[in-house]
């Protein structure tokens, strides 16, 4: 995978709170690449979308107007985007390094 496609990658799990001027890092897509095969990462991030919701259903059996929420279910969709990514980028022939 060439440099380029991380940084794409990263970006669906990178949030940035303009408000504060924070940046807060879902996961690092970079080191994780680096060390472990695609098909790893992608089963990793699989997880982590489990786990998102498991965390979903229990805010939700708790309290149905929290905040949280959203937070939850935008984490969800940006682990499942990057996964998406990393498979299409693998499909069209990229390849960790």
């Amino acid at each position: 995978m060439s440099k380029n496609e991380i940084e794409n990658i990263q970006q669906f799990l990178t949030v940035v709170d303009e408000d504060e001027n924070k940046k807060y890092q879902i996961v690092n897509i970079q080191l994780l690449l680096n060390r472990h095969s695609p098909g790893s990462v992608i089963r990793f991030l699989t997880e982590l979308h489990k786990d998102y919701t498991r965390k979903l259903q229990r805010v939700l059996r708790k309290d149905r107007t929290s905040s949280k929420i959203d937070q939850i279910i935008a984490a969800k969709w940006r682990v499942k985007m990057a996964i998406n990514a990393i498979r299409n980028t693998v499909n069209d022939g990229g390849r960790a390094r």
